[in-house]
């Protein structure tokens, strides 16, 4: 099955960063000059076919997928080993990976990507099974940040922590009854864990956990749609890792 990358932002970053993944970009009338040309000058360093298509065509290859004028095909996604992904955090600055525990909604999966990509995460760790897979739908929410992340599928996660935990991660997991976020340490080399939008964490995963936390609601709502909640542990997480001025 091939990729479907849509959006202008998306197309763009894959041809940054791996050109020899995509085999064709399309291109619609009426896109801005700048950006046209942008796309034009991708392509032609990066040897990728490009070719002008009518919109209604476009239409029918993204299906429900916005595209704004732009779309490429590309193979299947190129999914990292664990051990890769961790290799990647032990040697970065933070040390901090995400760790999904059956996130199904693509958008959802994008957006976390996204927000691990800009807050210096080193990698995603994803559950093979009832996970949102890394789909079209996912890199157009990521902006296609997935096209330069480190993104693993595991078969099994508790076991996936295990190992986690054994190089020297810290797990910390999402919960409602966890330790305020702003209690809690962060500074060292961290997997943060986040549940399913309906289910939360499963018993499994809760158990490898080091330590769970929570973050503070007020007016009523007892919870953040998981895009929310990792963009803020992310955030506390990174700044945490930055060392203090004397």
């Amino acid at each position: 099955m091939k990729r479907i990358l849509a959006g202008p932002n998306a197309v763009r970053t894959a041809l940054d960063e791996d050109p020899g993944a995509l085999s064709v970009v399309y291109l619609t009338e009426g896109l801005r000059p700048g950006v046209k040309r942008k796309l034009e000058d991708l392509c032609a360093a990066g040897k990728v076919r490009m070719e002008s298509v009518e919109r209604e065509n476009l239409d029918a290859i993204c299906g429900e997928l916005s595209h704004q004028g732009v779309a490429a095909i590309g193979g299947y996604f190129p999914y990292r080993d664990l051990d890769q992904v961790i290799e990647r955090a032990l040697a970065s600055t933070p040390s901090l990976i995400v760790v999904l525990d059956q996130v199904q909604d693509p958008g959802n999966l994008g957006a976390i990507v996204r927000s691990a990509h800009s807050l210096g995460a080193a990698g995603i760790v994803l559950t093979k099974d009832r996970s949102a897979a890394v789909t079209g739908a996912a890199v157009r929410a990521s902006a296609g940040a997935t096209e330069c992340t480190a993104i693993a599928r595991v078969t099994n996660l508790a076991r996936a922590l295990d190992t986690i935990k054994d190089r020297g991660l810290f797990v910390l997991g999402a919960a409602m009854d966890g330790d305020p976020i702003d209690t809690v340490d962060m500074s060292g080399p961290c997997a943060l864990v986040l549940g399913n939008e309906g289910k939360g964490l499963r018993r499994l995963t809760r158990e490898r956990c080091d330590l769970l936390f929570s973050i503070p609601m007020a007016g009523g709502f007892e919870s953040l749609n998981v895009s929310a909640a990792a963009a803020i542990a992310l955030f506390v997480a990174s700044r945490a890792s930055i060392p203090k001025e004397r």
